[in-house]
């Protein structure tokens, strides 16, 4: 497993920002706290800039393996 991203949430946790820069990935990883209490993990464009549902929290964003 990869180490996170520095990203930067917001604080209720719906949005995180990093920069695009800090990994060759095209892709990451949105590691996301669902409201029932479980955890599940996204794969994303790496933007620089994702949003999940209201009710779920993001938790970390890490760069996604090629391939």
């Amino acid at each position: 497993m990869t180490e996170p991203i520095p990203a930067r949430l917001s604080d209720d946790g719906r949005t995180a920002t990093w920069n695009p820069a800090l990994t060759r990935a095209a892709h990451v990883i949105l590691q996301v706290a669902l409201g029932d209490g479980r955890r599940e993990e996204r794969r994303s464009m790496n933007s620089g800039r994702a949003r999940v549902r209201e009710g779920e929290r993001l938790e970390a964003v890490r760069p996604a393996p090629e391939g």
